[in-house]
């Protein structure tokens, strides 16, 4: 099966605020509430004011800036490789996934100027140092590795649950397409009111190869019975499966698992023969051009 993607969930501010919003509560959750990391409860400086404060300004709101600059990377770098589909299949899926590596491997470099900036005026607005902004907000080796987990957390996570979306998402489809389909069907006759020499019966449409008028009656062929049918042919085209049975002229319907084949005979007409049988009927160009048109599909 293979899965066709779009990248949509990475658009609008909604998914970047979300995302943002759940990591920083998880990976501060870890860290701060570490049995070894509790003196921040008890430190002079503590307050529920500046917990609001540092948790939702100097990390969710300014770390959305990062989330942003992702999910933009993200959607850019798979348009430029047109990583638009992808077999179900563990080897192609993590293959899939591989070629994000690089990207997530130096967006910090792309992200890091726009958010270490905004973090460094809000903590230093006015009071503005060079020195101290070049060695605590700037490129660092310390800084790439802060940020290099939290980055491949969030990239393969958004990378995934869009996949995951997109999978019920055309599983939602593909389930309604095939219910819509059963019930079309379902509208169709699969038995038919017959007569033979012996009386009345329930014909399987399944076993017809034709149905043909002849001398005001119609009639409908198995392999080695002939049987009466009450309606005409015109009622019988609504009433049949038109995905399995095609009228090709005004007198003829035929199944089109019984078709032989089919050939040119003269001025714009057809000749088309059946599988077990000698039997040959006579359509037109534009009926042939039908019949194509429902082998193909």
């Amino acid at each position: 099966m293979q899965l066709v993607i779009d990248y949509d969930l990475l658009k609008g501010w909604k998914p970047i605020v979300v995302t943002t919003f759940l990591f920083e509560l998880i990976f501060l959750s870890i860290v701060y509430l570490h049995p070894e990391n509790m003196d921040w409860i008890r430190s002079k400086d503590f307050s529920m004011l500046n917990l609001i404060r540092f948790v939702f300004l100097d990390q969710i709101l300014i770390e959305c800036i990062s989330v942003a600059i992702i999910f933009t990377l993200i959607r850019q770098y798979a348009n430029r490789l047109k990583l638009f589909q992808v077999q179900l299949t563990i080897r192609d899926l993590i293959w899939y996934e591989i070629k994000f590596l690089p990207l997530l491997l130096i967006s910090f470099f792309i992200f890091a100027p726009f958010t270490l900036t905004v973090r460094y005026l809000f903590h230093y607005w006015p009071n503005l140092s060079t020195q101290i902004y070049f060695e605590e907000y700037f490129y660092s080796p310390s800084l790439y590795m802060n940020y290099l987990f939290p980055v491949l957390i969030i990239g393969y996570s958004i990378i995934n649950v869009n996949l995951i979306r997109l999978y019920n998402k055309q599983l939602s489809l593909t389930t309604k397409n095939l219910n819509k389909a059963q019930q079309e069907n379902s509208s169709f006759k699969t038995r038919l009111k017959a007569f033979d020499e012996s009386g009345e019966l329930l014909l399987e449409v399944e076993g017809i190869k034709w149905i043909e008028r002849k001398d005001r009656k119609t009639y409908a062929h198995t392999t080695n019975e002939e049987y009466r049918l009450k309606e005409s042919i015109s009622e019988l085209a609504h009433k049949l499966n038109p995905d399995q049975f095609i009228q090709i002229n005004r007198s003829t319907i035929i199944n089109l698992q019984a078709l032989l084949n089919y050939s040119f005979w003269e001025n714009d007409k057809y000749i088309v023969r059946l599988k077990d049988s000698d039997k040959e009927f006579v359509m037109s160009r534009m009926r042939l051009k039908k019949i194509k048109e429902q082998l193909l599909s």
